[in-house]
């Protein structure tokens, strides 16, 4: 059994940051000596470099960068636990979070989040993961992740969840600003009439707009499918074709990007999402802080 100091552990993030031993010591508060010391030590432990010095500066090995992620998880989650009955000072705390979420969240709630913690918690950190929902349930149980946001009606919410509604919002779409012959709020024919570009709601494919078709026994032209809105609005803006995007998303591309917003049929769904987190972790004062944040970041 391989026994490490877990003090020694935390260079390796560091040092793979910075890429320089002089920055990551800097960091540490320690001198370039000591922390090569220390990195010769891990070295000689784990058999392996872990560091190449390159031309980009210390590059980690294919087995430091599996290790990376399983580190900062582990030293984050033993930190949460030696925290756990001790309060929890944003100001102070080097934390970092990990949040699981859909592509609404990282669009328009990562960046305000992140401009609240630059002021209040300056040095907590934020990993956001756009992943699958088992595995971010998965993640959620084990204590991987600390929150995960997702869609209500697309995604199964184990019942030992805790779940808190976030926001709602409504459909719209967007097309090229040019294309002023669709009038202010399309019927359903000429919704139906336009290709559009569709980026799935959730991992499995599930999305609110095709179950709203569905229902009605409807279907509609998909001429591209995308991974991101900030993808989508362009590939909008550059074909003149349809998006359907929640309002706040519209309201954000519009003022980036040469669209409109027009309104859908009657009779389109709105959308609610929830802060999804576990029974387990959530009594605790960093996750309580955490989700109070998240759930007053549009405010």
């Amino acid at each position: 059994m391989i026994s490490i100091d877990l003090n020694l552990l935390k260079l390796i993030p560091i040092l793979a940051e910075e890429r320089s031993v002089t920055r990551a010591a800097e960091r540490l508060f320690i001198s370039q000596s000591a922390f090569s010391h220390a990195l010769n030590r891990l070295r000689d432990e784990l058999a392996d470099p872990l560091f190449v010095r390159t031309s980009r500066g210390m590059e980690p090995t294919l087995r430091t960068r599996q290790l990376i992620p399983l580190i900062e998880r582990s030293l984050a989650n033993l930190e949460r636990g030696l925290k756990a009955g001790n309060g929890f000072d944003p100001a102070t705390s080097a934390r970092t979070f990990y949040i699981g979420a859909v592509d609404y969240f990282e669009f328009l709630g990562l960046p305000r989040l992140v401009s609240r913690f630059k002021t209040m918690a300056p040095n907590v950190r934020l990993s956001v993961d756009i992943l699958a929902e088992k595995i971010q349930h998965e993640g959620v149980e084990s204590g991987q992740l600390d929150a995960f946001v997702g869609i209500d009606g697309l995604q199964y919410v184990p019942h030992y969840f805790n779940k808190r509604v976030w926001l709602q919002d409504r459909f719209v779409a967007i097309t090229a600003r040019q294309r002023q012959d669709l009038p202010e709020q399309l019927t359903l024919k000429q919704f139906l009439a336009e290709p559009q570009i569709h980026l799935p709601a959730v991992g499995s494919g599930a999305d609110l707009i095709e179950r709203w078709l569905s229902s009605r026994h409807l279907s509609r032209t998909l001429a591209t499918v995308v991974q991101s809105y900030a993808v989508g609005g362009r590939v909008v803006a550059a074909s003149g074709y349809l998006m359907c995007v929640p309002y706040l998303i519209a309201q954000e591309l519009v003022q980036m990007l040469p669209l409109r917003i027009l309104e859908l049929p009657d009779g389109a769904p709105d959308m609610t999402l929830s802060i999804l987190s576990h029974a387990l972790y959530d009594h605790q004062a960093d996750i309580r802080w955490l989700i109070e944040e998240i759930s007053q970041c549009l405010q």
